[in-house]
């Protein structure tokens, strides 16, 4: 059977995360510089026709099974791409949504592969079954950090390393000059008061350094708890801005130019301030941002003590580099899973 697609794209996409959004983008790109066209590709969303006009992709609903399904009939591969799918910290429905897409995969003749995973932490076993299971019936899989990969292998998963698909989005900001203009910073919804505390640390060393503060989420739920947090006494921003998934180049090219410094919880805004050459600190909710920090030798504050003040990574001429490395790894993958799909004798030569 000659099929349509080339792959179909499975994550957290369509949910307004613009985390989640770039990495979508991103696996499009590393397609497209491996010679397969958008009109080769699928992606399943929470958003269909917003995922359409953001991407130029085919989308499907990924609540709908029996669609989903027939998708999977007409594409060699299902991807995983990205992020921290498999995981129970928030809910263990994630790992168990991402095995059942496995397996549906699976049914449907569709290769599964996983490509960038940050796995765990798990606090249930039921959440660690479902992420073993589902990535132990992916032909190919690779993950972003060390912890993953050590994770995997006790497993007795074999697994490669490569970066976040974003660092191939490369160097997104053009600016012209810099000015320290304002003091970002990002916060996330977590359980504890650690946002609080986060913006309360920020908004403080924002004011010893004279400079306004304005909050930047990467989804509406940043910015409804920005708002929610700005009644304090304390975190008075300046504004608070919402990166879309449409505009965000042109909406983060004068908060990063313009920034003496950033304060980041979520993993991709940290990523894109260090793409940015902004000075970083990252408050630490999850062991992705942890080792992120540990990575790029950046500052990091784990809720206790005073909040270390932002720096330029050490490492940041690297940031190229990294997304050579990323292409590298998904050209390497791509062309093994093309291979086993031949083999089968259900995809396109």
């Amino acid at each position: 059977m000659n099929r349509r697609y080339r792959a179909v794209l499975c994550g957290y996409y369509g949910f307004g995360n613009l985390g989640d959004e770039l990495l979508a983008s991103a696996l499009v790109d590393a397609f497209e510089k491996n010679g397969v066209p958008r009109e080769e590709l699928a992606i399943l969303s929470a958003s269909p026709e917003d995922t359409v006009r953001s991407l130029s992709i085919r989308a499907v609903n990924r609540w709908k099974t029996t669609e989903v399904f027939r998708l999977l009939r007409e594409s060699d591969t299902l991807l995983l791409g990205g992020g921290g799918l498999f995981q129970d910290v928030t809910s263990v429905r994630s790992s168990a949504y991402y095995w059942g897409m496995i397996r549906l995969a699976s049914l449907a003749g569709a290769l599964p592969w996983a490509v960038g995973q940050s796995v765990g932490p798990f606090r249930t076993l039921s959440g660690m079954f479902f992420a073993r299971n589902a990535l132990g019936k992916c032909a190919l899989r690779s993950v972003r950090d060390e912890r993953s990969g050590a994770l995997l292998n006790s497993w007795g998963q074999k697994t490669s390393r490569s970066p976040d698909p974003v660092f191939l989005l490369g160097q997104h900001s053009s600016c012209s000059e810099r000015r320290e203009g304002h003091f970002l910073v990002n916060i996330r919804p977590w359980g504890g008061s650690l946002p609080l505390r986060t913006v309360t640390k920020a908004a403080r060393m924002a004011a010893e350094k004279k400079l306004p503060v304005v909050g930047v989420g990467l989804s509406a739920e940043d910015v409804v708890l920005m708002e929610r947090l700005a009644g304090s006494r304390i975190f008075r921003p300046e504004r608070i801005i919402l990166l879309s998934a449409t505009n965000w180049r042109t909406e983060s090219e004068p908060l990063f130019c313009n920034a003496a410094g950033a304060v980041s919880m979520r993993y991709h805004f940290a990523l894109l301030a260090l793409l940015s050459g902004v000075p970083l600190s990252l408050s630490a909710y999850d062991p992705k941002v942890e080792e992120f920090a540990a990575e790029w030798k950046l500052p990091v504050w784990k809720g206790e003590g005073p909040l270390p003040h932002p720096a330029v990574s050490p490492e940041q001429e690297k940031t190229a580099y990294r997304a050579e490395l990323f292409l590298e790894e998904f050209s390497r993958m791509w062309n093994e899973a093309r291979r086993l799909v031949l083999r089968k004798g259900t995809g396109r030569s």
